[in-house]
Order: structure tokens, then C-alpha cells, then sequence
């Protein structure tokens, strides 16, 4: 009972985080399934995509079900993406648990499946559409954290910003990451808000230390004001800094 109601608190904060973005688009997101895992995905292109350049694109993963989705975030994302003409895609993950106990090696080979998935779903994105490679953001909410760290620095030549925004993380799981000469280049920003639970703020700063001390000098850390709060447009701000100009709205 004491376990369960020292979860409550972080309840409280997953449940209090509506989609408050417009959901007036042109076109209409779409649930895909990538075909070499089987794993789905949202996707949203806005209405104007040609063939005639390429595009950049956001790949965001969710935090904990139910209190966050592939949908709610491609909902969340939608009206930016529409605005500001990128692609964003939002897969389904199994390794987004920030509230209650994990096996540790259960959870490891989940954050490796989904390091799998993520990758397979840009390829076919790249496959299917005229991607900029040199321009994919890879952002995370929540506990879209794990994942974050997990792909993102294992994987950073595949992308040209990493943005974790009121996201959990484990010393063990960075522990387990070798930080390579593409990893210290990589722009990073570490979202939390003032207000946000006590664990995100604590875990926020333990990643943005890990990654100072392994010389992971293009990490940033910023505050905002609220809570854990939907705010793709500080995610964007910072990720269109390190677009081509061509790309930028």
C-alpha cells in the first residue's frame, strides 16, 4: 500500500496533461505499420508535401500509456508540423514505464526492441518520402526519455538534435551507453518545467550532469515556467536553430 501510494503524486502529474494544441488541420494523421517489425505508428504529412525537395522531420516518442499515446503526441504535434512544414511520426513503444516498478532485464531488451522499431520507421519514412537525413529531430516526452537516451545516443549520426522534454531517465541505462565522437557533437535540450514532479526535475539534471562530464558539450538544459506541460514549440525553437535555412518557417 505505502508503494503504491508513493506513486500517486506521479499519477497525479501524467494525468494532467491535456492536448491543448489545435486540432484544426487540413489532412488528417494516419496509424501506419512498419512492415520488417510490425510495430504501429501515427504519421502526419502536411497537405503541401511534394516529391519536389526533401523534408525535414520529427520522430517523438511517447511517455507512459495511458497517460500518453503515439496519437496524443501526434496530436500535440500536428498543427506545428503543419505550420512549420516538417514531417512527424510517433511510434509505439514498450519501454515508456516511468511510474511503476520495471524487471530491469525484461526492460532492457523492451529499450532494445524499441531502439529497432524507431530506427525501422525512419527508414521506411526515408523510404517512402523525401527525407532530409541530415534533418531529423528525435524528441521524447515523459518517459519517452528511456528510449531517447537509449536510440538517440547509441544512434546519434542518425540525427541532427535530440530534445528530452519533462523526461525521465536511469543512471543505469546511461551507464550501458558508450558516448562516442558523434554523440558529443550532437545538439541536446533538456526541457523540465519549474513546477514538474520532484523525480523529472532530479532525473533531468542527473542526465544533463552524465552528459556534461562525458564531454557532451552541445547539451543544453532549460527550464520553462508550469509543469509537466505540452510544449512542442520549445522543442521546435531549439531544433529549428540547427535547421538549413531552407527548412526553417
Amino acid at each position: 500500500m505505502r508503494r503504491f501510494l508513493a506513486f500517486l503524486p506521479l499519477l497525479a502529474a501524467c494525468s494532467g496533461c491535456p492536448v491543448w494544441q489545435s486540432q484544426d488541420v487540413p489532412v488528417p494523421a494516419t496509424l501506419e505499420k512498419e512492415q520488417t517489425t510490425g510495430a504501429e505508428y501515427w504519421r502526419y504529412v502536411p497537405k503541401n508535401y511534394s516529391t519536389d525537395r526533401d523534408w525535414p522531420m520529427v520522430v517523438t516518442l511517447h511517455g507512459t500509456i495511458p497517460y500518453d499515446t503515439p496519437k496524443t503526441q501526434i496530436n500535440e504535434w500536428k498543427r506545428l508540423a503543419e505550420d512549420k512544414q516538417f514531417i512527424i511520426v510517433a511510434p509505439r513503444l514498450d519501454s515508456t514505464q516511468g511510474i511503476l516498478p520495471v524487471i530491469p532485464s525484461k526492460w532492457f531488451k523492451d529499450l532494445h526492441q524499441d531502439e529497432k522499431v524507431i530506427l525501422a520507421v525512419i527508414d521506411e519514412m526515408c523510404k517512402n518520402y523525401r527525407i532530409d537525413k541530415n534533418s531529423i529531430l528525435l524528441h521524447a516526452f515523459s518517459a519517452g526519455g528511456f528510449p531517447l537516451y537509449y536510440t538517440g545516443l547509441r544512434n546519434a549520426g542518425r540525427f541532427n538534435a535530440l530534445v528530452a522534454r519533462g523526461c525521465n531517465c536511469r543512471t543505469d541505462l546511461l551507464e550501458q551507453i558508450k558516448i562516442t565522437p558523434e554523440a558529443r557533437k550532437l545538439p541536446m535540450l533538456i526541457l523540465w518545467g519549474k513546477d514538474d514532479n520532484i523525480l523529472v526535475q532530479k532525473q533531468s539534471w542527473m542526465a544533463f550532469r552524465f552528459l556534461r562530464e562525458h564531454a557532451c558539450f552541445e547539451a543544453q538544459k532549460k527550464e520553462f515556467q508550469g509543469g509537466h506541460l505540452r510544449r512542442p514549440d520549445l522543442a521546435y525553437d531549439f531544433w529549428a536553430k540547427y535547421l538549413p535555412e531552407r527548412h526553417r518557417r
